[in-house]
């Protein structure tokens, strides 16, 4: 079993959560528990999940309970640079038609902001 790293990073109106390792029923309640401490009424919100390599639906239940939480706390949430079997999941569950997901975490950050990132 992999750990499950975590770390955020604030922008001007915008927290960026990278998170590492698997995000399964045994580390779901790790982020679930985090989240809070770090996130800000109004921010919009991205997972940097470029580092994840295992998601299973107890992961997937708090990134969707946390985007839900954005959204009803002013702010637009995203997913951002998910790797193979993590995005396998978002694709089969569909996920992408209730959260914007990105290739990358700039351009999420340039859907955002409306910019265009180089």
């Amino acid at each position: 079993m992999e750990l499950l790293t975590l770390t955020h990073r604030r922008l001007p109106g915008t927290t960026v959560v990278s998170a590492g390792g698997e995000l399964d029923a045994l580390t779901a309640r790790e982020l679930e528990a985090w989240l809070p401490e770090i996130l800000h009424e109004g921010d919009d919100l991205v997972f940097d999940l470029g580092g994840l390599t295992f998601l299973d639906t107890s992961g997937l239940g708090v990134l969707l309970m946390t985007c839900e939480r954005t959204r009803r706390l002013g702010g637009t949430p995203g997913l951002a640079a998910l790797q193979r079997s993590p995005a396998r999941v978002v694709e089969i569950t569909g996920i992408a038609s209730a959260v914007p997901v990105h290739a990358t975490v700039e351009d999420a950050l340039g859907a955002r902001t409306g910019a265009t990132t180089f």
